[in-house]
């Protein structure tokens, strides 16, 4: 995964038209989106209690990181027992619908697109999807979860209606150039990119590429070192 900056200036965070987001570090904002995954694992695995530790151990990060954290959100843990596993949930999705639900639009239904759709990662982190678009005919009108598959044309227009400020790319690589110009044309300022090139990035725009090949790249060499060790 790579951030790409085209801007000199920091980022603006998409916000709500009637109430401000909450200014938040990157970090804790990529902290408190893991606990709500470790949270809801350990929901699902019966477990009532987290601790400190044990989040640490996950995020690789010191145990009284965590604390402080879990007190920024206003809960408190039981010495010797840890976090209230339910009442950490409900504080971080009060956390989410605070921080406004940001309006984003995702062009390309294809296989990882439909996924993203369907999947509700980006609900669960405070995005609310607004519409999906393709140029394929035969998937235009149908629907994806819940969210009917608008035609390209309609992109310009639905995006000024939403006031979108995130744009998500799946799209083939030879699509996407043309896709994120005109997001950013339309007022897209952070456009998270699945498609793989890395694309010119017009003035104000900040993009995330997602490179699914250097990942496996990535994961193969990770492989080759951890045989090197045993050999």
């Amino acid at each position: 995964m790579t951030e790409t900056l085209h801007d000199t200036q920091h980022p603006t965070t998409p916000e709500s038209p009637t109430r401000p987001a909450r200014k938040l570090s990157r970090a804790l904002a990529g902290r408190l989106a893991r606990y709500r995954e470790i949270l809801d694992n350990a929901q699902k695995n019966g477990k009532s209690y987290v601790s400190s530790d044990s989040c640490g151990r996950e995020l690789h990060v010191d145990g009284t990181l965590v604390r402080k954290d879990m007190a920024s959100l206003g809960i408190i843990g039981k010495p010797h027992v840890g976090y209230p596993v339910a009442e950490v949930l409900a504080a971080l999705e009060r956390h989410v619908h605070e921080q406004t639900q940001r309006a984003a639009v995702l062009v390309g239904v294809g296989n990882m697109g439909s996924a993203l759709v369907r999947s509700g990662t980006l609900e669960r982190h405070g995005v609310h999807l607004e519409a999906v678009f393709d140029t394929d005919q035969q998937k235009v009108g149908g629907t994806i979860g819940r969210h009917s598959v608008d035609p390209m044309h309609a992109l310009e227009d639905r995006i000024q209606q939403c006031g979108a400020k995130l744009g998500v790319v799946t799209v083939p690589a030879d699509a996407a150039q043309a896709v994120i110009d005109r997001m950013a044309a339309a007022g897209i300022r952070v456009i998270w990119n699945f498609a793989p090139i890395r694309p010119q990035i017009p003035t104000g725009v900040r993009v995330l590429n997602e490179h699914l090949a250097e990942s496996v790249g990535r994961l193969s060499r990770y492989l080759d070192e951890s045989e090197m060790k045993f050999v």
